[in-house]
């Protein structure tokens, strides 16, 4: 049995909060609020053997900023990575309150910075079609300047046309089909949708999830068919769903453990495929 605990990793999708955000929501708590700290996250990957960590935004500045402006948001970033440089980076974020002339500006002087690997684009909060028009000359822009763009993809199970469904996505693929994408919780459970596409699956949230919904041997085949070669250990701290902050990294290598991954299968899902996905790790996390 492969113990997954050792393995050296990256935890390719996390949350973190910025000090003065934490303090000025510390009597509402909540798992963000509560385990959202970097330093205590620092020590989490020294117990869990975690390399690195991506830290992603939510597409809304009131979470990552008390002005609820997008730059202070990628100030508040940057300063999160720097606590712990080469073990923390993080993806761009956009505010679609910006007209798109303002969004692409920020975009092109932030995807600059060392500790930035790619942007993130989450249209279930934002309330707007992944395949719309706005997304759209994002996709445009970063297909254009070879930019990883991770997609929150966990649609409500009966909603094929949600704004973040499989279904829109491949919208997005058929018009840009060289685009760097990674699919942040696999597409939910309208999953099936997204394969053999090329595309980077991380299994943040949706881990416990398949095992609830269809047990080990069958999630365990979900995996597989998604291409072992492009799946990726991720697990949305502090905030999974199911599971309290304190148990998430236990539980995702229990499941994993009853995997019938090989060592060399293990490794590429906890390191190197989320190294091929960013493409610049050579000079970012080596």
């Amino acid at each position: 049995m492969i113990d997954w605990k050792k393995i050296k990793k990256i935890d390719a999708h996390i949350h973190l909060m910025p000090p003065d955000v934490i303090a000025a929501n510390k009597e509402y708590g909540g798992n963000f609020i509560d385990f959202g700290d970097v330093r205590d996250y620092l020590e989490i990957m020294d117990k869990y053997n975690i390399e690195s960590a991506f830290i992603m935004p939510f597409n809304d500045s009131c979470m990552l900023s008390m002005d609820s402006n997008v730059c202070t948001v990628h100030n508040n970033l940057f300063d999160m990575c720097g606590k712990a440089k080469n073990r923390l980076f993080c993806f761009a974020d956009i505010d679609i309150r910006n007209n798109l002339e303002r969004t692409i500006q920020i975009l092109e002087d932030v995807v600059k910075r060392e500790e930035v690997l790619g942007l993130k684009i989450h249209a279930t909060n934002t309330a707007y079609p992944i395949d719309g028009m706005y997304y759209d000359e994002i996709f445009k822009w970063a297909n254009k300047n070879n930019i990883l763009v991770e997609i929150h993809s966990y649609p409500r199970t009966h909603l094929m046309d949600d704004v973040c469904s499989p279904v829109r996505i491949k919208n997005v693929i058929k018009k840009y089909p060289k685009l760097r994408i990674s699919i942040a919780h696999i597409g939910g459970f309208q999953y099936e949708e997204l394969i053999d596409l090329g595309l980077f699956f991380n299994i943040s949230a949706i881990l416990p999830d398949l095992v609830d919904k269809f047990g080990i041997e069958e999630a365990n085949k979900i995996l597989r068919r998604l291409d072992v070669e492009k799946l990726i250990f991720a697990t949305d701290y502090p905030d999974n769903r199911k599971l309290e902050p304190s148990k998430i990294y236990d539980k995702y290598f229990e499941i994993l453990s009853k995997m019938d991954f090989s060592e060399e299968e293990a490794e590429k899902i906890c390191r190197l495929n989320a190294l091929e996905m960013i493409n610049k790790y050579s000079q970012k996390t080596s």
